[in-house]
């Protein structure tokens, strides 16, 4: 049986624990809260954008545009994949990664590549997947997502950003729209995609596949989470929030308006409005898949420690009841050894 001193000892070691997990907990809620009121304010123009953005591109663009056209099968995708810089999150980062090999799984079916060549076992990986192809770049915000592609090769790693879990702008995700719009028009990649964690609150989020490249209106495989096309440009340009109007003669009920006998007009020409927009708009879908991750980090993180914070309190609990009883035997095996040395003496 352990002595009391090493129970002291454990008791102090986990009440120190608990302290730490604690402070984290409090930390990752102030994160939370800031980073939740950024995402409720950005999130309806951000979905918006795109609706806008889907809209531009059908009246705009030909039909065998290469925004608009996906491949039937794509030879090669950029994948933006973001996870965090740190652990210490719960299962954040390891249902991203899950929904990143599944993506990656889907791809190799679609190619024809029979599944049980898909993962290949290699000793020195510890019996862990490792895929050999190259039908994906990753572009990796993090440091954990990053670290797995670089070590299990599920696709070759072009890039890496790290940094971005507090104040960022828009302005920090222009290299990223760079590199993968002009790879894309280059007719290096077919299609290009964000995998990242969609915030719903504080105990659920939710890991999705978005495609931003080309441009199609089934574009995430979350639709419940993305707002309807609830945005129309009214003949003169003017944007509205409402695309169903309140008629007299319905009741007031909303009548949809009928976009495809919609004529629009642009100046100074549709090609140099949609040039501008599309840079424009295709930054802040990066931008908001961004805002999302970062709330759902600091979700995640602070649901874990609130855990460990509970944890440690019941295992000192359960560490102070052990230690006294131990206590109460010692002192009573000594009350024992006292009186029968007493009776001894008579």
């Amino acid at each position: 049986m352990p002595s009391t001193q090493e129970f002291r000892r454990r008791i102090k070691s986990v009440s120190s624990t608990k302290q730490i997990t604690k402070a984290m907990e409090m930390i990752a809620s102030i994160k939370m809260q800031k980073s939740v009121k950024t995402i409720a304010q950005a999130r309806a123009y951000i979905q918006n954008a795109w609706n806008i953005l889907h809209l531009l591109s059908e009246k705009i663009l030909s039909d065998d545009h290469a925004l608009i056209n996906p491949k039937d099968h794509a030879k090669k995708t950029a994948v933006i994949l973001i996870t965090s810089d740190r652990g210490l999150c719960g299962s954040y980062n390891s249902e991203v990664i899950k929904k990143l090999t599944s993506f990656k799984n889907v791809i190799l079916e679609t190619e024809g590549t029979p599944t049980s060549r898909i993962q290949d076992l290699d000793s020195r990986s510890g019996s862990q997947p490792v895929w050999n192809d190259n039908t994906i770049d990753i572009i990796a915000i993090g440091k954990v997502g990053a670290a797995f592609v670089n070590r299990y090769k599920i696709g070759k790693l072009i890039a890496e950003f790290k940094g971005f879990e507090n104040n960022i702008s828009v302005e920090d995700v222009i290299p990223i729209s760079k590199l993968t719009n002009g790879e894309y028009m280059a007719g290096n990649y077919d299609k290009v995609v964000v995998i990242y964690s969609h915030f719903i609150s504080s105990l659920k989020q939710v890991p999705v596949v978005k495609q931003i490249l080309p441009i199609v209106e089934d574009h995430i495989d979350h639709p419940e989470l993305w707002e309807g096309n609830n945005v129309i440009l009214e003949p003169e340009g003017t944007p509205t929030s409402r695309i169903q109007d309140l008629d007299s003669r319905s009741g007031g009920h909303p009548v949809e308006n009928d976009k495809n006998n919609t004529e629009y007009k642009f100046e100074p020409n549709p090609d140099e409005v949609f040039d501008g927009v599309l840079r424009q708009i295709l930054r802040t879908q990066i931008f908001g898949a961004i805002l999302e991750a970062n709330a759902s980090e600091h979700s995640a993180r602070m649901v874990a420690m609130k855990n460990a914070t509970d944890n440690a309190t019941d295992l000192v609990d359960e560490l102070k009841l052990v230690y006294n009883s131990i206590r109460q035997g010692n002192i009573t095996s000594e009350i024992a050894e006292i009186s029968g040395a007493a009776e001894a003496m008579k």
